[in-house]
């Protein structure tokens, strides 16, 4: 129970931030999401971070968006960078970020 209330009070606090930024700081989120790299895994953790999203449902084991070519700005640019990914959320999503905007991260030597 205790780990349900972290997840829905952090997820709902990182939410109030990405509103805060969307309205006031746009030019932060332009920047950051230059750096991202990847795609959407269907995984659903995003859309139900504090509430569960009322336009997802599952189609052969994703998560989709009902809405998705009119969804939401703030929606659309999740994450716009590594701190703003759901604590909850990272091992799953497919985003990833780069330092800079024309390199990619170095691959790790085996």
């Amino acid at each position: 129970m205790f780990k349900l209330y972290k997840k829905f009070f952090s997820s709902l606090k990182m939410q109030v931030k990405r509103r805060y930024l969307m309205l006031w700081k746009r030019e932060t989120i332009e920047k950051e999401i230059s750096k991202r790299r990847g795609e959407c895994l269907g995984c659903g953790e995003c859309c139900k971070a504090s509430f569960s999203c009322p336009f997802l449902f599952e189609y052969q084991g994703k998560l989709l968006c009902k809405i998705h070519e009119t969804k939401p700005e703030v929606c659309k640019t999740y994450p716009f960078s590594k701190e703003d990914m759901f604590p909850h959320a990272k091992e799953k999503c497919g985003y990833y970020f780069v330092k800079n905007n024309d390199r990619e991260p170095k691959k790790k030597k085996r």
